[in-house]
């Protein structure tokens, strides 16, 4: 049996031992030195020159001298004015006061502490948890309801406080990013480049870059949010002042984006898209409604003067975005405008319309010439134009084509041959098809023959673009058509 325990190397006393209070002290020195054990310094070579009772020390120099000759890598104290020395075994700790760490025993060395894997040097750990679990993704890992970082008055230091995030590349990412129940709503850092950049969302996979400052020019866009207007000279009230920055190369795109006879997609980053030039119809694109910021306003509009029902400018929605209801709307007049606005989600709104010109619209005509109405339906002839500025009258179809979507008032009159037989039945219409109908109203020569009769019509109907409209008659016994007159109006457009 040894003399000493196999992991201290304390002695032990044997059987009927004399003076067993010796041994039993050693042992007790042998604690004290071991347990808690907190060493002055580790990078002395040479014994210090003044040591006091219980000093102790790690050797990590690898050829030591003077007292402390041939103890490499072992831990000396200072008792009774001497030095002693114990050896370490692989996985002891110690305690350096004067660098305010941990050291371990590797068996060959004394290293720093490196805990939670590998660490990178002395002073390093690999991960570490407060509160919380660390891992290889996030190897520090705090969870509390605040978190402090203040200027160091301890060593001291100067004063200053700062955080770096660095990254390896440009392309790379250095950001914060900030949840909700673990879901992303927010991000701002150099991300993707080196622009500054502030992105949110509202379901953590869409984001939209709401501002960037550029890492070249220091200039700052907030890449979604409407311009408000800066108020006249003089003006005392609470109208915001903002100054826009536009690029000269991106002034089209952002603050008026021109469209030259050509279809076109517009992009988020459009507020007004102004067509300038029309040979034929074309279409707009509109951009998905969510990546369109709620708010802010689209306009788009006809330069050109060129726009008609048979040239029209088109808005179409993508995908199942609606615009107002309804998977396109239609510009169908010289210079008329359309504004709209998103709800960041699937749908378009039509909040504003400019003025049309509606006269053109409106149409005046008559018959030039008597007609015999036969039992049968009978487009009634109206070759005499009285008013038609928009050319939506065919006077070799006598027909009417509706230019617009929209609500029309129809009025007409009809005025039957004198001495038409009495109990004679027959109607008048105006539709776009030649038969009987809700709209086509009946009427009846009284017990007399009639002598000068004239029988009006009138009618709201919604009609679309394209609709033409025609006025007939139909008479069981048939009669003549002295006079007719009809007149249609578009009173307001239909999205």
């Amino acid at each position: 049996m040894s003399d000493l325990s196999p992991v201290l190397g304390l002695p032990l006393m044997a059987a009927a031992q004399s003076q067993k209070h010796v041994t039993h002290n050693e042992a007790l020195i042998v604690l004290d030195s071991l347990v808690q054990l907190a060493c002055l310094d580790k990078d002395l070579a040479t014994p210090p020159a003044n040591p006091a009772e219980g000093d102790r020390y790690l050797i990590a120099s690898s050829a030591p001298t003077g007292a402390w000759s041939g103890w490499a890598g072992r831990i000396v104290r200072y008792q009774d004015g001497q030095w002693i020395a114990f050896n370490a075994k692989p996985g002891w700790l110690a305690y350096v006061l004067d660098e305010k760490l941990i050291y371990a025993f590797t068996g060959q060395a004394w290293t720093a502490v490196q805990g939670g894997g590998s660490g990178g040097g002395p002073g390093t750990t690999g991960m570490l948890g407060i509160n919380a679990s660390a891992d290889t993704t996030n190897r520090l890992a705090l969870k509390s309801d605040a978190a402090l970082f203040a200027w160091d008055d301890v060593t001291p230091g100067s004063g200053d406080m700062r955080l770096t995030v660095n990254k390896k590349a440009a392309a790379k990412d250095a950001g914060f990013v900030f949840q909700t129940g673990w879901s992303s709503r927010a991000l701002f850092g150099t991300l993707g480049g080196d622009d500054f950049v502030l992105k949110t969302s509202p379901d953590g996979s869409v984001f939209r870059t709401a501002l960037t400052a550029a890492a070249a020019t220091g200039i700052v866009s907030f890449d979604l949010s409407p311009t408000a207007p800066t108020p006249a000279a003089g003006d005392n009230s609470t109208k915001l002042a903002t100054t826009a920055y536009v690029d000269a190369g991106d002034a089209a795109s952002r603050a008026r984006r021109q469209v030259s006879d050509a279809s076109a997609t517009i992009q988020p980053g459009d507020r007004t898209v102004a067509v300038i030039a029309l040979t034929a119809g074309r279409t707009l694109t509109l951009p998905a409604a969510s990546s369109y910021p709620p708010g802010a306003t689209l306009t788009v509009l006809d330069e050109s003067g060129a726009c008609s029902a048979a040239k029209p400018i088109t808005l179409v929605a993508q995908g199942a975005d609606t615009i107002s209801g309804l998977a396109a709307a239609a510009l169908v007049t010289p210079y008329a405008s359309l504004a709209l606005q998103s709800n960041g989600a699937n749908k378009w709104t039509v909040n504003a319309q400019a003025p049309t010109r509606n006269d053109l619209t409106y149409v005046d005509v008559a018959n030039g010439s008597l007609q015999d109405i036969p039992a049968s339906f009978t487009r009634v002839g109206l070759a005499r134009v009285r008013s038609d500025p928009g050319g939506n009258w065919s006077t070799a179809d006598n027909w009417y084509t509706c230019p617009r979507r929209g609500l029309y008032l129809i009025n007409g009159t009809l005025r039957v041959g004198d001495k038409t037989a009495a109990g004679t039945q027959y109607g008048v219409g105006v539709s776009t098809a030649e038969d009987d109908g809700p709209w086509f109203v009946w009427h009846i020569v009284g017990p007399t023959p009639g002598m000068r009769s004239t029988y009006p019509y009138s009618r709201i109907a919604s009609q679309n673009a394209g609709d033409r409209l025609r006025m007939y008659s139909y008479s069981d016994q048939g009669f003549t058509v002295n006079l007719a007159g009809l007149q249609i109006y578009l009173l307001a457009d239909s999205p």
